[in-house]
């Protein structure tokens, strides 16, 4: 490299460029500025067609009406929301569908509670003696500041309509995204495998989402299915309205049945532990031998010689407990413990105790059963169950009516101490749970063995407009 003369340190240095240098560098640089517009026009042809609406150039444009009080919010599309057939999974909210290479029936794996950025879509497992393999969907959120269409985001424009038509809003119009950091149209591929046993994971960015498919399996034939679906997804163009049409503007019709993952959709976990919606649920009053809880229709007699321990209001969640810990606290409340009387030295603590919990089950997102013949409903509140922790492990359930009522019946063992480690010693456990006034109500009886559980004395139940119910005696009899 020439370096520069000393004299012309020290003051400004003139260009070395001639004038046909200039016009040389002029033409290169308009042949590039064409060039770039050129591939972005290649670029546009391919992406999603905007629907806005057009401007409104008629001399008489529609009324605006103004209203000072804020709308009562709709639920947005979440990241979860799909459709699911036996054979298909098609995102509504990313807009993306695939060939599953397992059926769904019978493979359905449920998920705990995912963390506040992270969403689950899509979970199925299979096993056929020693093969074995599994296909998981999730999406991660975006950055701060990069979110365009998060349920929060959809949410702050249906503030921001309200805002235009005259009410007051405090959001913020959201900073512009280009297209192309919203949809790369498709997967990234990584494989792995040690011995017979392959890993693969697939990746892509939608609406700055992070979406990915992990894949696992000793079975090569299931593993050819798999990479086969994922070479061979379809990418669609998601509109505000939920519905999906492709690059062209033609509509899609999904197949399948609406779907919202094998957990709890994370935006609804985060708004009810946001909001707290358990806490109005009342707690109803003790009086002697006696439960009553007059907003929620229910009168609960105890068991002979029982008495209720002191309510503890405290029992609202730390932000240490676990998600689950946290969400079903959230969207229930603790009505009742209830303990007989210690022997002299003892701790109440080393005897059977009856827990009453009333659950919000629209909040926690629960499918309850309704009849005898609901089967699967009766197996996916199992499922949720175990999964928030305090139910403890279930073996069986069963549903029986009891004077016109249907109750949901689990067997199985809880730790003695429900936050306590996993190798806590465990109780024998029973929990009927049936569904009224807009609640789950759930009675949980534990005693250290299965003997001591059938020991325990019947309680009487009253439910507004129904006949009375000896929980315990009326249960037992059937079985």
């Amino acid at each position: 490299m020439t370096p520069i003369p000393a004299a012309l340190l020290g003051r400004p240095l003139m260009s070395c460029f001639t004038p046909a240098t200039l016009r040389i560098t002029r033409l290169l640089r308009l042949v590039a500025i064409v060039l770039l517009l050129l591939a972005g026009a290649s670029r546009l042809r391919a992406q999603c067609p905007t629907l806005d609406d057009d401007v409104d150039t008629s001399p008489h444009p529609l009324p605006t009406f103004r209203s000072d009080k804020p709308p009562v919010l709709e639920e947005p599309i979440l990241p979860e929301a799909a459709f699911l057939s036996d054979t298909h999974y098609t995102s509504q909210f990313f807009g993306f569908g695939l060939d599953l290479p397992m059926s769904v029936e019978g493979h359905e794996i449920m998920m705990g509670v995912m963390p506040e950025r992270e969403h689950a879509l899509l979970s199925l497992q299979y096993e056929k003696g020693q093969l074995s393999g599994y296909i998981t969907i999730t999406a991660q959120d975006p950055r701060p500041g990069l979110d365009v269409k998060t349920p929060d985001q959809q949410q702050q424009a249906q503030m921001r309509l309200w805002a235009q038509n005259g009410g007051t809003d405090g959001t913020t119009p959201p900073f512009p995204i280009p297209e192309y950091m919203l949809h790369s149209g498709h997967f990234y591929y990584s494989l792995r495998h040690k011995g017979g046993v392959f890993a693969a994971q697939y990746w892509t960015a939608i609406n700055n989402y992070v979406v990915k498919v992990v894949i696992g399996t000793n079975d090569k034939d299931f593993l050819a299915r798999a990479k086969k679906a994922m070479a061979e997804v379809k990418f669609y163009c998601t509109q505000d309205d939920g519905t999906l049409t492709t690059t062209k503007g033609e509509p899609v019709k999904p197949v399948g049945e609406p779907y919202q993952g094998p957990t709890v959709p994370t935006f609804r976990v985060n708004q009810a532990i946001r909001d707290q919606p358990g806490k109005n649920i009342p707690a109803g009053d003790v009086k002697n031998d006696f439960y009553s809880n007059t907003q929620i229709g229910l009168h609960y007699i105890f068991p002979k010689g029982w008495q209720a321990l002191p309510s503890n209001r405290s029992d609202s969640s730390l932000d240490t407990e676990s998600r689950e810990h946290q969400f079903l606290h959230a969207c229930s409340q603790t009505l009742l413990r209830l303990v007989p009387q210690p022997a002299a030295g003892r701790s109440y603590r080393d005897g059977p105790m009856i827990v009453l919990r009333a659950l919000d089950y629209n909040c926690l997102s629960m499918r309850t059963a309704v009849t005898l013949a609901d089967k699967r409903a009766l197996d996916e509140i199992a499922a949720t169950f175990e999964q928030m922790g305090e139910f403890g492990q279930i073996d069986t359930d069963q549903l029986k009516t009891i004077s016109d009522h249907l109750f949901m019946v689990f067997h199985g063992t809880v730790s003695k101490d429900i936050r306590g480690e996993d190798l806590a010693e465990r109780y024998s456990q029973t929990i009927y749970a049936t569904r009224f006034n807009k609640l789950l109500l759930v009675w949980s009886l534990m005693a250290p063995t299965s003997s001591d559980l059938e020991r325990i004395p019947t309680s009487g139940i009253e439910l507004q407009g129904m006949p009375p119910i000896e929980l315990h005696k009326a249960l037992r009899a059937q079985n």
